[in-house]
């Protein structure tokens, strides 16, 4: 034990000396500067120990040598207990005239990452050890030496050893700082060309002379883990500070940010992945809607012991239900008497509505027809509009080239960075700028985006943004140097050499697309022109000429000229709403047909044919032609309308309504046609007939009979359609609600058009049939209309749907088979329920757009390829004091700014962008300026003969740079209050150098708004910070981005008002706002319109119905179950809730309403006893509702064929799921429903019948169950 203890000294002793040794021998490798190569200085290579640094320095030159040692390097006068040494013991390698140098070099370190001392500490440490450090010859290694004139020598090369702990502190010290201007990180603009801006990448580039051209010697930064031979001095972690630095922000830190601050989602309560409140619902409406139809069925209060069904008695119509019958009747007997004169008031009419048609407003533009003028993003658009200028328009290309990636130097890089890509990029792009040259049109720097134009200037095209790989190149193509440059400009494409002409950098996002994470994968390239906008139609017209040419010239490239591996995609602002326009018309070919096909049924089964040889005369081809010729005209004189009240339309709704209203309107013309058939057929049985009357007379009274019974149900159901679409104009879509507002109108010229001129055409078919005129060519008359049966030639004919009515309605209203079909629609009502919270919410633009369409694809390939969203503005309205330094930390993210301040809260959400949806920070012209009017020396210079300004590349002996006073406030971190008004506008008329990249001209000039007063102090008004989205895909993610977008500028209000006290208000604004935030409310819109919807419906029915609650209430619940049962159809088929499903859900109420009433009415005024009359109006009108509502809707079917998804999701999808609901509940589980109601009213007015004990055998009553076995004593 002993010998290991006196081993372990022995061994601890020599360290130590030889500790000591290399300290007393610690040396030199260079000092000095001997020698300048290409403007650069040379260090000298030596062999010596460290000398003083203060020794030979007068008093001037000590206190700059010393100011400069105690900001860039003061661990060089402090000892190893942390006490300043002496100045005599204070032995460096470097000389105070390297110091100088070091310290103006720093200077562009300071302008990049000196928003955060901790990094910039940490850097200028490494550089003050490689040149100062008095034990120089440990790390430092001297590789080259070279020889100038006289044989002077100089170190052209070294190796510098670091520590990798200090190389890994360092690095994420840094890695957090941002640019403000583009909000990447700064250090990317240090990492030269590297594929991976990592630490050893960030080192290299300080010292590599091939890629840094501020380097004045290479040094070879070289990684390592022994300490005994490499720098490794202690790192200062971003959220500590030294001494009297101010500490990083938390923008710049991570680890200064507030903790607890992250978005929440909350949890959704589910049961077997369902949503709690709708199993919930779902479940207590099924079992008690099971339970009271078990009740029902059990109390079989439908088994009745009569003597006889005349025991039973009849009831009458109300005094409300004969009133409208009374009404109705009146308008039958003038409407058939005068017929001529109502088909000429129809035609005048129409006539005085074609001079509103020719004033009618037809547009395919996306913001007029989808963006609710009061709504507030459409305010906040104006508003931003009448400050900053409409936001540029976009023209955009897609290149995806379709081949295999490659290897390079051991870096893999995919297809998009092919030299042949490249070159064809190349190509394209120099096409794209020589539109309109060769020919005198339009040219691109006439339309172009040019932040840098002054207005009134010249138009160059050097001055026009455009973003692509191009960019890059600095206008050279050359296959072995192409790779180079775009990799040093994918790092930071804010640096020098990529700047394009216009003042700006080509961002890799927008740049290349189609990879995950790393750029490097991408196979797409992208061409990017923004466009200027105008707010005036005439300052559009050359643009629209420019974007129009350079969709003709895409579309020639890609049929006769594009190369077989490239894909191409493309698009202008123009596109989508020339193709809404193009595909509206050509969507009239799909819906032709439809009409055709409606228009044979109808012409079919209008016709009631008795046989063959009776067809000439009992065919109605003449009423089905009047009878759409009228649905045109009530169409028509909606249209009308709409002209004279100026409110614009769509061509899609011009193709639909006519649709909709034809299949409403000839259901009312089956209903009467056939209840003409049954009056005629049994005139004998109204006791105020007369077999006397005259033709005139006869004709007068079944048209009165046939009103009084036809009318009440066609008013209910035309009144129901009216209220539900007035109501659907209360939707925040315009173009759904011009949609609703057309359909309004039409209806209601419908129903009027309905009742007198149908009425007439009616009337005059009458008198053809009756005189035995051939139809069409009625001046033909056959004397016996069946030549073979001349005696039974008038029998009255009966359909098969008529005659199937019978044994359809005894078998639905059995005890048995109704309870089946009620638990049935129970559970169908129930699951539905449970589907509805799952409705996805939006509508994708690209439903409005064939799959062929070029613009289709250009979608496609803007939400796949690109890696980044729109970019989004919050506006700042203005109040605030900006000179002002509580306010200016209300807003800014640097140091000591507010953790709540604008540019915070910003960086905060985009750390969870997969729920906020932002993917990048903010710009920030506060923060720019203040690093721009700190660096003193580089940027700011006035012109001494008049105070004016001048750029920081101005040379002119008049410009000197500025000497910025500095506020107390924190070390003097910002300007001035004086100083921040009058340089503000230097710094906004200052354009980015290599010097001074801070300069605000290209990325803030049209983001803030001030005023100068006489001094020419600036006062800042409104201003903008720019931020981005990330990629947005679905109709979802652009509501959620939307909601966020809201949240965080309602939270940055909030914030502002609690610091300053001043209610000053932020919003957010992109593009796509004014689109997509009506979704944010539309469930309670929806259900909002929905419930008015069938209030509606309840109070006309009831009042139709003279306030019979028994039918109104069935009428409604049933119209309710088609209503939830669509819903539940729409998530099935994958059909969004968006304002024009909506629509289609107001529709159904009226739909509901019209497939049920009809059924109601006749049950109501049925005058068969109590327990027939659901039988008895089942067979009255159940076969209208089959061939007068159900397949007049049939030809919808023709619409899944259309070009659009939104004609075939939202219309026929949508509608044939509505026909097949309404039909399955107003054939099948209405009458069940009115039935049960009907035999609970029965039962509770029932009184006890003694039986007849004479008779043997009591009869069975037509209503009874032939299956059950009835018992008397």
């Amino acid at each position: 034990m002993a010998e290991k203890m006196k081993f372990s000294f022995s061994y601890i002793c020599v360290f130590l000396i030889l500790c000591l040794w290399s300290e007393v021998n610690a040396k030199c490798v260079m000092r000095g500067e001997c020698y300048e190569v290409g403007g650069f200085a040379k260090i000298c290579p030596v062999d010596e120990e460290a000398s003083s640094l203060f020794d030979g320095l007068d008093e001037e030159e000590m206190e700059q040598t010393l100011a400069i040692v105690r900001r860039r390097c003061p661990h060089i006068l402090l000892d190893d207990e942390g006490n300043e040494k002496e100045f005599r013991d204070v032995m460096t390698c470097c000389d105070h005239k390297q110091l100088e140098k070091m310290a103006d070099n720093l200077l562009m370190a300071d302008g990049v990452l000196g928003r955060c001392p901790s990094c910039v500490r940490n850097f200028a440490r490494q550089i003050c050890e490689m040149n100062c450090s008095p034990d120089q010859d440990r790390f430092v290694e001297v590789v080259r030496i070279e020889y100038g004139t006289n044989d002077t020598a100089y170190v052209n090369e070294a190796n510098y050893r670091v520590h990798e702990d200090f190389m890994l502190g360092a690095y994420t010290a840094c890695s957090g700082v941002l640019v403000p201007q583009t909000g990447l990180p700064a250090i990317n603009m240090m990492c030269g060309n590297a594929p991976v801006c990592d630490a050893q990448a960030w080192f290299s580039f300080t010292g590599d002379t091939a890629t840094n051209p501020l380097a004045p010697v290479q040094i070879n930064f070289l990684k390592t883990t022994t300490e005994y031979n490499s720098m490794n001095a202690p790192i200062l972690p971003c959220n500590e500070s030294y001494l009297d630095d101010v500490p990083c922000s938390c923008i710049d830190c991570m680890a200064q940010c507030p903790v607890g601050n992250e978005p929440i989602i909350p949890e959704r309560c589910t049961v077997l992945s369902v949503d709690c409140i709708a199993f919930s619902v779902g479940l207590v409406f099924l079992i008690l809607s099971i339970a009271i139809f078990a009740f029902m069925a059990v109390s079989r209060s439908d088994i009745k012991v009569t003597d006889s069904k005349q025991n039973e008695k009849v009831i009458r119509p109300n005094i409300m239900t004969r009133l409208f019958e009374s009404v109705f009747s009146h308008i039958g007997s003038m409407a058939s008497t005068h017929h001529l004169l109502m088909i000429m008031i129809t035609t005048w009419i129409v006539f005085g509505m074609s001079f509103g048609v020719m004033n009618l407003k037809i547009s395919s533009k996306p913001l007029e027809l989808w963006s609710e003028p009061e709504s507030r993003s459409r305010h906040e658009l104006e508003y931003f509009n009448s400050r900053f200028g409409p936001f540029y328009r976009a023209a955009q290309v897609f290149l995806t080239i379709n081949k295999e990636p490659f290897e390079v130097d051991g870096n893999i890089y995919g297809p998009a960075f092919r030299f042949e890509a490249i070159e064809e990029l190349v190509s394209l792009e120099n096409e794209i700028l020589n539109i309109g040259r060769d020919t005198g049109g339009v040219t691109l720097e006439q339309v172009c985006y040019a932040p840098l134009r002054v207005r009134g200037g010249e138009q160059r095209l050097d001055q026009c943004v455009s973003m692509s790989a191009v960019t890059y190149l600095g206008g050279q193509l050359n296959n072995e140097t192409y790779l180079n440059s775009i990799q040093n400009c994918l790092n930071n494409f804010y640096s020098f050499d990529c700047l394009a002409s216009w003042g700006g950098g080509a961002e890799p996002e927008i740049t290349f697309g189609g990879y995950e994470d790393n750029v490097y994968d991408a196979n797409t390239l992208l061409i990017n022109f923004p466009i200027a906008n105008h707010l005036l139609e005439e300052n559009l017209a050359p643009v629209l000429e420019w974007e129009l040419r350079l969709i003709e010239l895409l579309q020639e490239y890609e049929m006769n000229r594009k190369p077989d591996f490239i894909d191409l995609a493309y698009g202008a602002e123009r596109s989508i709403e020339d193709e809404i326009e193009r595909v509206s018309v050509a969507e009239a070919v799909p819906i032709a047909i439809s009409y055709v096909l409606m228009f044979a049924y109808v012409t079919v089964a209008l016709g009631n044919v008795r046989n063959c040889k009776t067809w000439l005369i009992d065919s109605k081809v003449t009423v089905a032609v009047g009878s759409i010729l009228v649905v045109v005209a009530a169409v028509f004189c909606g249209m009308g309308v709409m002209g004279y009240a100026q409110v614009t339309l769509t061509l899609l709704a011009i193709n639909v309504i006519p649709f909709f209203v034809l299949s409403v309107g000839i259901d009312n013309v089956f209903l009467m046609v056939n209840t003409l058939h049954d009056i005629e057929n049994n005139l004998k049985s109204y006791s105020d007939y007369n077999e006397n009357f005259s033709f005139n007379r006869k004709r007068k009274f079944i048209f009165m009979k046939m009103m009084g019974k036809v009318g009440p149900s066609i008013f209910v159901t035309a009144i129901t359609q009216i209220t539900c679409f007035a109501i659907g104009t209360l939707t925040n879509f315009p173009a759904v609600r011009s949609f609703a507002i057309f359909a309004t109108f039409s209806m209601g010229f419908l129903f009027i058009f309905q009742i007198t001129t149908v009425i007439a055409i009616l009337s005059m078919n009458y008198k053809r049939e009756s005189q035995n005129r051939i139809d069409i060519v009625c001046c033909i008359q056959k004397k016996i209309l069946n030549d073979d049966d001349p005696l039974h030639s008038e029998a009255p004919y009966e359909s098969i749907t008529k005659r199937l009515m019978e044994p359809y309605a005894k078998f639905l209203l059995r005890w048995r088979v109704k309870f089946i079909v009620a638990v049935l629609f129970m559970v169908m009502v129930f699951c539905s329920v449970l589907m509805i919270p799952g409705l996805e919410v939006g509508l994708d633009q690209e439903l409005a757009l064939p799959r062929d369409s070029y613009v289709y694809k250009y979608l496609q390939a803007v939400n796949n390829l690109m890696k980044i969203g729109p970019p989004v503005f919050f506006i700042v309205k203005g109040g605030l004091n900006y000179s002002n330094v509580d306010h200016q930390n209300v807003i800014c993210g640097g140091q000591l700014c507010h953790e709540d301040s604008l540019a915070t809260q910003i960086f905060l959400s985009v750390q969870h962008s997969d729920i906020t949806y932002m993917a990048k920070s903010s710009n920030s012209w506060l923060d720019d300026f203040f690093d721009w009017s700190g660096l003193y020396g580089a940027c700011c210079k006035y012109n001494t003969t008049d105070g004016s300004f001048c750029s920081s590349v101005d040379l002119s002996p008049e410009c000197q740079y500025c000497q910025i006073e500095r506020n107390e406030w924190a070390n003097g971190l910002r300007p001035g209050h004086e100083a921040f008004n009058r340089y503000i506008p230097f710094f906004l008329n200052d354009a980015p150098t290599e010097i001074c990249n801070k300069g605000g001209l290209a990325s803030y000039f049209n983001n803030v708004i001030y005023v100068l007063d006489s001094e020419g102090h600036a006062t800042v008004l409104d201003s903008n910070f720019m931020a981005f989205h990330s990629t947005l895909v679905t109709s979802q993610d652009y509501i959620s981005a939307v909601y966020y977008g809201y949240e965080i500028s309602e939270n940055i209000t909030k914030a502002i008002k609690n610091h300053t006290g001043l209610d000053i208000e932020v919003f957010p604004y992109s593009v796509f706002y004014v689109y997509y935030e009506q979704y944010l409310t539309m469930w309670r819109d929806a259900f909002m319109s929905l419930g008015f919807c069938i209030l509606g419906a309840f109070v006309f029915n009831l009042l139709a119905s003279g306030f019979n609650f028994l039918t109104t209430i069935c009428v409604i619940f049933t119209t309710v179950l088609i209503l939830l049962n669509l819903m539940g159809v729409m998530y099935i088929w994958n059909i969004p809730l968006n304002a024009v499903s909506l629509i289609n859900l107001i529709v159904a109420i009226a739909i509901g309403v019209e497939f049920c009433s009809h059924i109601g009415h006749a049950f109501a005024t049925s005058n068969a006893p109590r327990s027939d009359r659901v039988e008895d109006a089942i067979k009255k009108v159940g076969s209208t509702i089959i061939t007068g509502i159900t397949f007049t809707n049939i030809p919808v079917i023709v619409l899944a064929f259309s070009y659009t998804e939104i004609i075939e999701v939202f219309f026929f999808r949508m509608f044939f799921s509505l026909v097949i609901l309404g039909f399955i509940h107003g054939m099948i589980f209405f009458p069940v429903l009115l039935s049960y109601a009907n035999n609970l009213t029965q039962s509770n007015k029932k009184k006890p019948i003694t039986p007849n004990v004479q008779e043997p055998i009591a009869k069975q009553t037509e209503c009874e169950d032939p299956d059950v076995e009835v018992k008397h004593l």
